[in-house]
């Protein structure tokens, strides 16, 4: 399979990262509700926690892919509509690859707005350097374990202009009023645990 879709990616121009990238998941643990954007597709953290998940894509066609038992909601990560304070957890699972550069800072505080105090905002991404040579393209095949099934799958983007790490994410959060509590980089993915702190410590 990985390599059908290696040689599909070439053919359609995709710079992918020469290594597959795994990541291993488990259940997350939270009281409330955990509100996943970009959850659509996959539907991976659905997967992990079902009926606890409420997960937003402004694709209909995506959130119609998921087979799991999430709510499934058509909304813009830019605009939530729910009210502030209303989660614990926030996740993003390989979602903000996808955001144009414009819009992130509204995507953070947007989060930062709907998190309880001391709420946690999980993401998973990629590191995308500065594009080199002709591909308009650039992807990454990803094997992700969970507790019961594995799930190969790929992520791509248009290229052009299109840069970011760790580092990027860490400021646009310090930005929105998080802090920075856990962070991990490995091979060419990263997870960042953001933590909303909301009352001020006199």
């Amino acid at each position: 399979m990985e390599k059908k879709m290696r040689e599909e990616a070439k053919k359609s121009g995709v710079h992918l990262i020469e290594k597959t990238q795994k990541v291993k998941l488990e259940p997350i643990e939270t009281k409330g509700f955990i509100l996943d954007l970009g959850g659509g597709g996959e539907g991976i953290i659905g997967k992990l926690n079902g009926n606890q998940v409420i997960s937003i894509d402004n694709k209909i066609e995506e959130l119609e892919e998921i087979t799991n038992e999430s709510l499934k909601i058509v909304m813009d990560a830019c605009d939530l509509k729910f009210l502030s304070s209303s989660f614990d957890t926030v996740t993003s699972f390989f979602t903000l690859m996808y955001i144009k550069d414009q819009d992130l800072p509204k995507i953070f505080s947007e989060a930062f707005r709907v998190l309880k105090d001391e709420g946690e905002f999980l993401i998973w991404d990629l590191r995308i350097p500065k594009r080199l040579g002709d591909e308009p393209f650039f992807g990454v095949i990803l094997r992700i374990t969970l507790p019961d099934e594995d799930v190969n799958t790929g992520y791509g983007i248009k290229w052009e202009g299109k840069e970011q790490d760790i580092r990027y994410f860490k400021t646009l959060a310090s930005q929105a009023g998080f802090i920075a509590l856990n962070e991990g980089v490995d091979e060419e993915i990263f997870f960042l645990k953001l933590i909303a702190k909301k009352t001020k410590v006199i």
